[in-house]
């Protein structure tokens, strides 16, 4: 199931659903517990057979987090 939660309530383990370039729907899984300022929330991501990368989000916006089967 997916649903739409707000950036800074992200946690490690959290698989979520991105538009990476001209593809859309890749899971990624965040793998460091993310890093929250006063302005926004940065997530190491996981995209398997990619390597590793920093995504950020500004306070409030919402990503897709995928949950279950």
């Amino acid at each position: 199931m997916a649903m739409e939660v707000v950036a800074q309530r992200l946690q490690m383990g959290d698989v979520i659903l991105l538009g990476v370039r001209a593809q859309d729907g890749v899971e990624a899984r965040v793998v460091r517990p993310p890093f929250r300022t006063e302005f926004s929330v940065q997530a190491l991501l996981r995209v398997e057979g990619r390597d590793d990368f920093v995504q950020e989000w500004p306070l409030g916006e919402l990503v897709t987090v995928v949950r279950g089967p």
